[in-house]
């Protein structure tokens, strides 16, 4: 455990995982945090999330207990093709510890959040509900909630999401996030009903992660909570479902369906059984310039400062590494301004092509049928350097889930990343 350098007063903004990560991780650390959020008490919302071993290694160090948590794993990643269902590529996930040292384990997004959240109150911090920040002071620092209650602190982290009111303050850039063109289609349906059926039970006794990759679209598929619930999330081009105000919507059966009418027939299974779900606008942000105020007394964190399309599972993740990364900073024997812009140099190369590759990702998995989809489906066999998909070279994937963001921030370099798996670090 590092030993900070100086004990401070940090305000954290959000009370998501990447705030709560954020707060835990720095009361363990010596400083004294309080967390503040608008939500008037928190809800079991959401479905699956996907921790990989970059996540999972730093919320066990941090003392979140995972091992009582209801969970799933994935034995496999299979890639399959949407309206036969044949094999585009498998890549084994069976020695996930042995191999990048920390396992990937497929949850509940609400049970995560639990989690984080008991850890957090079990270190010490304070977390407030219902405190809805309007207006910030940089140079102080401090923070105002709509009421006129003042948190004053020695830091305040902003990671009050991709909406965020801190960012382009701290910036100094008025921003919008951008609409990709997609939405998401978050579903869960019982396990039962999927062992119910011969076509679909071994999604459930064969636990694997699956994408149907598609013209327009493509489902990812796993299990969660022991195999009681089936977690499908539909990345899709929008019919213009949602606005600049509404986000996200309610969908039902009946479109979801004729939607997918073509597809495969698992797929097609799948999609009777739904109920309602929600659907949510896919939007992320331009690389910012900085994620540090120029006072230093204030910084950006996961969704506010480097939102993530769900193409790679990494959002929860790169946050959590930012929390490992600015506990790191925080314990050099650096004044404060240093150390942020620090954790900035450290992190903000690594985020952005994390970000990057979602991107790519969008378009990569949707290829309609005729030859740059044949062409990518022999790519995706190869395990090499031109293999279209980020998970499907072995390099690419040590370096997005060996990475253990404590210990390469603790080294107080300035990490320039590559995609070969590769770290070169320069002083």
């Amino acid at each position: 455990m590092p030993r900070a350098a100086r004990s401070l007063d940090v305000l954290v903004v959000g009370a998501g995982l990447g705030g709560l990560a954020a707060g835990l991780a720095l009361q363990t650390d010596g400083h004294r945090v309080t967390v503040v959020d608008s939500a008037p008490e928190f809800a079991e919302v959401g479905a699956g999330i996907r921790v990989p071993p970059n996540s999972s290694r730093l919320l066990a160090r941090w003392g979140v207990d995972l091992e009582s948590m209801k969970k799933s794993v994935s034995r496999r990643y299979h890639f399959v093709r949407w309206q036969d269902g044949s094999t585009i590529v498998q890549l084994p996930f069976e020695n996930i510890v042995e191999t990048h040292g920390a396992p990937y384990y497929l949850v509940h997004r609400a049970d995560l959040h639990r989690a984080l959240l008991e850890a957090a109150q079990k270190a010490g911090v304070t977390i407030l509900n219902d405190k809805r920040i309007t207006s910030y002071d940089f140079e102080a620092p401090s923070a105002t909630t709509e009421t006129g209650e003042v948190f004053r602190a020695d830091l305040v982290v902003g990671a009050d999401g991709i909406k965020s009111l801190c960012r382009p303050l701290l910036t100094g850039q008025a921003d919008a996030p951008r609409d990709t063109g997609d939405v998401a289609y978050r579903i869960l349906i019982p396990g039962a009903q999927l062992l119910a059926d011969p076509d679909l039970a071994d999604l459930i006794t064969e636990p694997c992660t699956t994408s149907w990759c598609g013209p327009d679209a493509h489902l990812v598929g796993y299990p969660i909570r022991n195999g009681e619930m089936y977690n499908i999330v539909v990345c899709a081009t929008s019919y213009n479902e949602t606005t600049e105000t509404e986000w996200v919507v309610r969908g039902d059966n009946s479109e979801l369906c004729k939607r997918f009418a073509r597809w495969e027939t698992r797929v097609r299974k799948l999609c009777t059984l739904t109920g309602d779900f929600l659907k949510w606008r896919l939007c992320d942000l331009p690389n910012l310039s900085r994620w540090v105020h120029p006072g230093g007394k204030a910084v950006l964190l996961g969704d506010a400062c480097h939102p993530m399309l769900p193409y790679l599972a990494q959002g929860a993740a790169q946050a959590f590494e930012d929390a490992a990364a600015l506990r790191q900073v925080l314990a050099l024997d650096r004044d404060l301004p240093a150390a942020l812009r620090l954790y900035e140099q450290i992190r903000m190369p690594r985020a952005s092509l994390v970000q990057a590759k979602t991107r790519e990702h969008q378009y990569i998995l949707h290829i309609g049928d005729g030859e740059e989809q044949a062409i990518r489906d022999r790519k995706m066999k190869l395990n090499a350097s031109e293999n279209p998909v980020f998970w499907g070279h072995e390099d690419r994937r040590r370096w997005l889930f060996s990475h253990d963001a404590e210990i390469l921030a603790k080294e107080g370099a300035n990490w320039k990343e590559g995609l070969g798996g590769s770290a070169i670090r320069s002083h």
